[in-house]
């Protein structure tokens, strides 16, 4: 009955460790075929880093050639089921961070014709303060649900 109460013993201080030893071997497997369980959801494209209102990971994409006002595809869980496609600009507004918008503004001075297509797209989205933002005051002449019909149509 020792012998058997020892062997249990052993088996109970050994098996938590051939677990743990066995969940780094998968995880380790998993992010070399990137693929990232503990990571979460990580933006592939400045779109994504930007409907999300991650600015950071938006400057990096930027920062490393991506045009802002080029189309990406956009996973569902970043902006909508609906728009799977959309420029760095356009996500920018989904973000519904003026803050986001500046900054991009500023890192790609957004030309007269984007700050109207983007502030119809913002009224569209009911966005105020990124409207106010884009027209500067000045009302924007839009027709309504125009611009987020334009950027929806990509995805079908």
């Amino acid at each position: 009955m020792t012998r058997r109460l020892l062997l249990a013993a052993r088996i109970g201080m050994v098996a938590p460790l051939c677990a743990a030893t066995g969940l780094m071997v998968l995880i380790t497997v998993g992010e070399r075929s990137r693929f990232s369980p503990l990571a979460g959801l990580v933006p592939r494209n400045s779109a994504e880093a930007a409907g999300w209102g991650r600015a950071g990971d938006m400057l990096r994409f930027l920062r490393n050639g991506e045009n802002p006002r080029q189309v990406y595809d956009v996973r569902p869980e970043f902006i909508s089921s609906a728009v799977r496609r959309a420029t760095t600009l356009e996500a920018s507004i989904w973000s519904r961070q003026l803050e986001l918008v500046r900054l991009l503004d500023r890192a790609a001075a957004f030309d007269l014709a984007e700050r109207a297509a983007l502030a119809c797209l913002a009224t569209d989205l009911v966005i105020e303060d990124i409207v106010e933002y884009l027209t500067a005051g000045a009302d924007a002449t839009c027709e309504t649900g125009q611009a987020l019909e334009r950027v929806m149509a990509r995805s079908r």
